[in-house]
């Protein structure tokens, strides 16, 4: 069963390990992704908007926070949440990025027999490119794997595959 109150402690848990000092981003940028989730035996749709914080910026690297929150829709609604920190390089027209990253998660899953609610923490790994062709607009692409804690029917070799795709928008920071 989903707990508010236990989201609400890994959220805060997430975001003290994420941001310990104050952020003065140089550059923030939201889009939001579809795209597919490998949960179980069966792949899902899921919407997914995201924002990410440019860190630091060090000549061609970055150093960004991502979160990208993602709604799995059907007949019982699921939510996966994810916040990673990426060493990213920028290139003329974009950038790419990769890092580790930690998921909360609460959603239904299926099995070959039956279905039931899983909920959790997960570490993984995100991989994420942008790319911009009108200014401050452009496209993302990332892929995601997290290692599902614990034994489970449903959850096959215990892992969580996500591909999105979608529109992104930058805030602050070059546009070239």
């Amino acid at each position: 069963m989903f707990r508010p109150l236990r989201l609400r402690r890994y959220l805060c848990a997430c975001a003290l390990v994420v941001a310990p000092t104050a952020v003065h981003a140089r550059e923030f940028s939201v889009g939001v992704s579809v795209g597919g989730i490998q949960v179980g035996t069966e792949p899902k749709l899921a919407v997914s908007p995201f924002a990410g914080v440019l860190w630091r910026k060090e000549g061609d690297f970055r150093i960004e926070v991502h979160n990208m929150l993602s709604i799995v829709p059907g007949s019982r609604i699921g939510i996966y949440d994810r916040t990673a920190v990426t060493l990213g390089h920028t290139r003329k027209t974009g950038n790419i990025s990769l890092g580790p990253s930690l998921s909360i998660y609460s959603m239904a899953v299926c099995g070959a027999v039956y279905c039931d609610r899983v909920t959790g923490v997960a570490p993984g790994g995100r991989a994420q490119s942008d790319w911009y062709f009108a200014g401050r607009l452009g496209a993302s692409v990332s892929a995601n794997v997290d290692w599902a804690g614990g034994s489970s029917h449903f959850l096959h070799d215990s892992l969580v595959v996500m591909v999105t795709a979608g529109p992104v928008w930058r805030f602050g920071g070059e546009s070239k």
